[in-house]
Formats: structure tokens, C-alpha cells, sequence
């Protein structure tokens, strides 16, 4: 049985670890990326936290279990993300949700998603959005589960593998 879990807001200290979290994650990718494809390094994922938590609009926040942390979410304004940025100042990206495998089925992302999504409402975004890559199914299933819709088919955001756009009304 997993520990109860602690919540707080994502700081410059925890970004190394962030980082790998994410990284390693990416790795997991290679199961259905393309032939060739490399997964993003954690000095890489680094830098875009990094570029994120300096952004005045981010969000961001990480599940802990006393010791270790579980996992983490962020959001950040649709109209500045850095590849598909869109002219809606009431959508919000969800640019990370991700969960160490150990806290798989505990509810861990479900409890860190639900937080993102009321964070952002409460910051006035009526919708919200991420893009899930098409080969990562349980993630997709996940999303499905929790209100997101896909939008449209796969496309590139510039890592190599197509991935989906999924939104969901904030509005309850």
C-alpha cells in the first residue's frame, strides 16, 4: 500500500529530479516510437522546466509520499506554449502529468490532475488541453477516462512522434 500523499508547489530545487522523472518516462517511448527515435535527455527536460517555472503564468505541483516524489503536474497558458501556441487567453496546457511507474493505479495521477484542472479554473481558463503521444495508449485511456476528448488525428509537436490533442471543459 502506497503512503498517504503530500502536495506542493513545484520549486526550482526540484527540477533535477523532475527532470528525470520525465526522462525516464520518454523512454518508455521507444516501445512505439518510430525506428530511430531518441528520447529527449533529462538536461533537456531541465531546460524547458526550467524556462517554465520562470514564466509569471506557470503552474505547477508534485505529489509526494513523505520521502520520494510520486509525480508531477503543470499547465501553463495555451498562447505561450513554445510549439503550438493558440490565441485563447481561457485555455490552459497541460504540459506534464507524469507518475513514477511504483504509483501506477493508485490514483496518484488522477488526484494530481484533478488539482491542475481546479488550479486552473480557478485562474479562469474554461478548457484545458495536452497532447499525448498515439502510441502511448494507457495514457490515452487514462485522459478518456477523465473527460478529455481527442480533437483531431495525430500530428508533430518536434519530438518525433505524432500525438494527439486532447481538451476538456473545465467548466462543472
Amino acid at each position: 500500500m502506497t503512503k498517504a500523499l503530500t502536495f506542493r508547489k513545484i520549486a526550482l530545487e526540484d527540477i533535477d529530479e523532475l527532470a528525470a522523472i520525465v526522462a525516464d518516462a520518454f523512454v518508455d517511448y521507444s516501445a512505439f516510437a518510430p525506428a530511430g527515435w531518441l528520447p529527449p535527455s533529462a538536461s533537456e527536460q531541465v531546460d524547458v522546466l526550467q524556462r517554465w517555472i520562470a514564466d509569471a503564468d506557470f503552474w505547477g505541483e508534485l505529489a509526494s509520499d513523505g520521502g520520494a516524489i510520486a509525480g508531477h503536474t503543470a499547465f501553463v497558458p495555451a498562447a505561450r506554449h513554445t510549439s503550438q501556441a493558440v490565441p485563447d487567453s481561457t485555455l490552459a496546457h497541460l504540459g506534464h502529468l507524469f507518475v513514477r511507474p511504483q504509483y501506477w493505479g493508485s490514483g496518484t495521477a488522477a488526484q494530481l490532475l484533478k488539482r491542475a484542472m481546479d488550479a486552473a479554473a480557478l485562474e479562469g481558463f474554461v478548457s484545458m488541453r495536452l497532447f499525448v503521444p498515439a502510441g502511448q495508449l494507457r495514457a490515452r485511456a487514462f485522459y478518456g477516462r477523465e473527460g478529455f476528448l481527442a480533437t483531431g488525428e495525430p500530428f508533430d509537436i518536434g519530438l518525433g512522434l505524432p500525438v494527439f490533442e486532447y481538451r476538456c471543459s473545465l467548466e462543472r
